[in-house]
């Protein structure tokens, strides 16, 4: 394994890759299901939640810097981790569509 200045490349600041070095908002969350219920399209996720879409971006663009996966890795963890929910994938949810989580201003 590579080392820089003592450290096993992939830690940072003690931390391991993938590790969320301060927990992620539920806003974020949010975005990031409504991105996965959206089909992965940032402008029907922001029509989800009621936000731009460069807004969008901006939170899921934050999510991949905190933890070093890609949006598609974060995804997978999340779902196969259970901290991600996205009702229209939920069999036992599927009854309640996706709706606008907040206002919706643009």
């Amino acid at each position: 394994m590579a080392r820089r200045r003592g450290q096993a490349l992939g830690m940072r600041d003690g931390y391991l890759r993938s590790a969320l070095s301060r927990p992620a908002t539920q806003r974020q969350m949010d975005v990031l299901a409504a991105f996965v219920a959206a089909g992965g399209s940032v402008h029907d996720a922001a029509a989800l939640v009621g936000i731009r879409p460069s807004t969008v971006k901006r939170h899921l663009a934050d999510l991949r810097a905190r933890s070093g996966l890609s949006t598609e890795q974060l995804i997978y963890r999340g779902r196969a981790e259970g901290w991600l929910m996205v009702p229209s994938l939920d069999p036992q949810a599927s009854s309640n569509p996706v709706t606008p989580l907040h206002g919706t201003r643009r």
